[in-house]
């Protein structure tokens, strides 16, 4: 099973997001769009998994998700990764202030890794993938792509839960199917204790 982790959006802000790409979608470039149905936030990807191990992972998310509150985003902005000048990854950005993402994001690793998942060496910067480049693309593109989302607000990110996902790989695109949700149950006091615990 191909695992990852993450937060589902709203009907709402999908539609935002899709919407606001329409036009670039229909440039010939050499990208990869993801389809609006699958637009989500990762939080953590956890590759080729055994179906054996997906109590473990369970185990662990449910432990994280006991800790924290319910809280909210909001989806604004774009970017790309690692730049401009040969970007590889599109996305939409998620508005300040972003401390229970991350360390919900945080505490999800340290339990993972627990249970035997490699931790990300890379920092957790949360957003929206909308595509991926697949071959070079044209210059200033980029800026092109920023031009058109920048400063754009695309709705509420609510996040009463995380999901595990798995992803299935067709010659249509990805296709993800929930796995389990974990509601977010801890309450602020719950949060603000673990938070003392943390190192």
């Amino acid at each position: 099973m191909r695992l990852f982790t993450g937060i589902a959006l709203t009907s709402v802000c999908r539609a935002a997001v899709a919407a606001a790409v329409a036009t670039l979608r229909a440039d010939p470039a050499p990208v990869s769009w993801v389809a609006p149905g699958n637009l989500h936030v990762t939080l953590k990807f956890l590759g080729e998994t055994s179906p054996n191990r997906v109590g473990a992972v369970a185990d662990a998310l449910a432990g994280v998700a006991a800790n924290f509150p319910p809280f909210g985003l909001e989806a604004e902005g774009a970017g790309l990764f690692p730049g401009t000048r040969n970007p590889r990854v599109l996305w939409v950005g998620l508005r300040e202030p972003l401390e229970l993402v991350r360390e919900l994001q945080e505490n999800m690793e340290n339990a993972l890794s627990g249970a035997g998942f490699p931790r990300e060496d890379r920092p957790f910067h949360p957003h929206i993938t909308v595509g991926r480049a697949r071959g070079v693309l044209p210059p200033a593109w980029g800026d092109r792509f920023l031009r058109a989302l920048s400063g754009r607000r695309f709705g509420e990110v609510p996040v009463p839960k995380i999901t595990l996902y798995e992803s299935r790989l067709s010659p249509g695109g990805a296709v993800y199917t929930v796995v389990r949700d974990f509601l977010l149950s801890g309450g602020a006091r719950a949060w603000r204790e673990n938070k003392e615990r943390s190192p």
